[in-house]
């Protein structure tokens, strides 16, 4: 099972990649040969990525490549059937014949709870913030960058340093039935390294933006250098209940859990800790949850959602409060509320993460703790149950236990148990400070702080 509705045929074709392709014209090709075979709403999403990426171990670089890929994405609704595919064969003829065989699909379905396409044709113009031309061709930049990162994980203690660089621009164009058509595009640079003092004392740093001046190379390798510096010697902490600091990394990858069980889908297919909860305090007041179609600085989403109704902004938890899910039109319609713009055709889904700031300093934050612990990277993020909101989750890389306000010693060998609700009820203080965090932990573009969190339960991982 993967949580699709059974109403819905979802299916992948792929092909070959058509080099100069104009989305919107595929996007009129798409559209007119439903339109031919008589559907009742139809959308055509055509997208072009362009990606340069480095990777580097061992203090070298490995690999340089750029990846430029297309890919078109079409929406069918007839007689209250649906059906949902993607192909990157995209020669007109064979685009035609995608969209033939699509509709063809439909016809052993069952009718669904469908729910029309606006029809009203709406002319999206192109936003510009997220936007940097700069990072679309970065090839001969990426290995002085890579060496730039590298050196300042040496110079911080790391002997030797792995990790990966990628640059590039996604463009969307939509194109309706009814009418609606519009083109976005969004740049972005992500740096991800670790540094390795000894076998297991390691490090972590990340540098994310969606423009060149927003990227911080040296940066995120002194961080992941000093941390694999630190974690020389490191032992096992006893188990219990502590103050936690959580880094905007890790924080994020929590975060980002919260924004999936605000989905009105997940709501309704009873994989939520915030189904009915809607004006109730689900975390502590300090907290705020933020959802972005489009933002300065964000490097996510676009002007226009899947379903070609306008993205906003959508509070999601506002201090401490739920004060909604996300929808699109089925869930909108079901729920007899407003689109928020999240489509996704299935699942409606968070675009660009923003967590409200607090007032403290980092070195604020660790001399209020008088026994616990800082985490500075994660992974391994799983749920006991998705209904309660249970999970645990392993730190990595940096972590060390302070108590009276002082570094005492470095940890390892931990799992954090809890649930999110009791969790985020718990933050008790937030930096001024606030970074933009994506990497293979944390999907969403999502802007946060440092948070520290009481009585969060610590155990060892192993044994």
């Amino acid at each position: 099972m993967d949580g699709r509705p059974r109403d819905v045929a979802v299916w992948n074709q792929v092909g070959v990649k058509v080099r100069g392709l104009d989305l919107e014209e595929l996007n009129d090709i798409a559209i007119g040969t439903a339109k031919g075979l008589g559907v009742d709403d139809a959308v055509a999403l055509g997208a072009r990525g362009a990606d340069s990426m480095i990777r580097f171990a061992n203090n070298s670089v490995t690999v340089t490549n750029r990846v430029e890929e297309s890919e078109l994405t079409v929406y069918l609704a007839r007689s209250r059937r649906r059906a949902l595919a993607s192909t990157s064969n995209l020669q007109p003829a064979a685009v035609k014949g995608f969209v033939r065989d699509l509709f063809s699909s439909m016809e052993g379905l069952p009718e669904s709870d469908y729910v029309p396409l606006p029809d009203k044709a709406t002319r999206y113009t192109a936003s510009r913030a997220g936007y940097d031309r700069r990072l679309e061709y970065l090839e001969d930049e990426l290995p002085e960058m890579a060496g730039a990162a590298i050196d300042a994980a040496t110079t911080a203690g790391g002997k030797r340093s792995a990790g990966v660089i990628n640059a590039g621009k996604v463009t969307v164009a939509i194109l309706t039935s009814t009418g609606t058509r519009g083109i976005d595009s969004r740049t972005a640079i992500t740096l991800n390294i670790r540094s390795f003092a000894e076998k297991e004392a390691s490090g972590h740093g990340l540098s994310c933006s969606s423009s060149l001046s927003g990227f911080n190379p040296e940066e995120a390798g002194r961080r992941a250098g000093e941390g694999a510096k630190m974690m020389r010697n490191a032992s096992e902490p006893e188990a219990g209940k502590y103050t936690v600091l959580l880094s905007p990394t890790v924080a994020s990858n929590l975060v980002e859990t919260v924004a999936a069980a605000a989905s009105a889908f997940s709501v309704d297919a009873g994989t939520s800790y915030l189904a009915n909860k809607i004006g109730k305090k689900v975390a502590a007041r300090s907290f705020s949850l933020t959802d972005h179609g489009v933002t300065a600085g964000g490097f996510g989403g676009r002007v226009f959602d899947d379903e070609g109704v306008r993205t906003r902004s959508n509070k999601i938890v506002d201090e401490g409060v739920l004060k909604g899910y996300l929808h699109n039109l089925t869930t909108a319609s079901k729920w007899k509320v407003q689109d928020t713009g999240n489509a996704g055709f299935v699942t409606p889904h968070p675009w660009n993460l923003e967590i409200g700031s607090g007032d403290s300093t980092h070195d604020e934050m660790v001399g209020e703790m008088k026994k616990g612990i800082v985490l500075t990277s994660n992974w391994y993020t799983r749920f006991k149950n998705y209904r309660t909101g249970e999970f645990s989750t392993v730190p990595r890389d940096w972590a060390y236990l302070v108590e009276r306000g002082e570094i005492v010693k470095p940890l390892k060998g931990m799992r954090v148990g809890d649930d999110l609700e009791r969790m985020f009820s718990s933050v008790a203080l937030l930096s001024k400070n606030r970074e933009w965090i994506q990497w293979w932990e944390v999907d969403t573009p999502t802007l946060c702080p440092w948070m520290l969190i009481d009585g969060v339960t610590i155990t060892r991982a192993y044994g």
